[in-house]
């Protein structure tokens, strides 16, 4: 194996995954994010936040944040703690998307795994938070 072959299998999905989110008018980095926001409804997120647990930029962060912005997917506010940062918060619209978002993702990562055994599954995953953890 090469390390290559995960840059040809991450194109590879991130296009599927972009095919299937633009139905919703995102691609799948911004529906990233609004995952991101939605799991994390209870907590005070600022961008440092997405940036540290999707392990993006700050440029990229700021982008993103920009676009789902314009497109009023989410609102930003002071944050109670420290006003000299915003919280993001999804807006209705974007909280609407999360279950469609969800289901695509499913899907695709259902037919990705079409025929592997549990097994296969649990060990590949091993293997790939393994080398995360060696990359970080």
């Amino acid at each position: 194996m090469e390390i290559m072959d995960f840059k040809i299998l991450n194109t590879a999905i991130e296009r599927v995954l972009n095919q299937e989110m633009a139905e919703l008018d995102i691609t799948y980095t911004q529906a990233t994010v609004i995952g991101y926001l939605n799991r994390n409804r209870e907590n005070e997120v600022c961008q440092k936040d997405i940036e540290y647990g999707l392990g993006l930029t700050h440029p990229t962060v700021s982008s993103i944040l920009n676009r789902l912005e314009e497109k009023n997917l989410i609102r930003t506010q002071p944050l109670e703690s420290d006003k000299r940062y915003k919280k993001i918060i999804l807006t209705d619209k974007s909280a609407s998307m999360t279950s469609a978002i969800s289901s695509k993702i499913g899907k695709i990562t259902e037919k990705l795994f079409e025929g592997w055994t549990e097994e296969e599954v649990a060990c590949l995953s091993d293997g790939i938070n393994r080398l995360i953890r060696t990359i970080k």
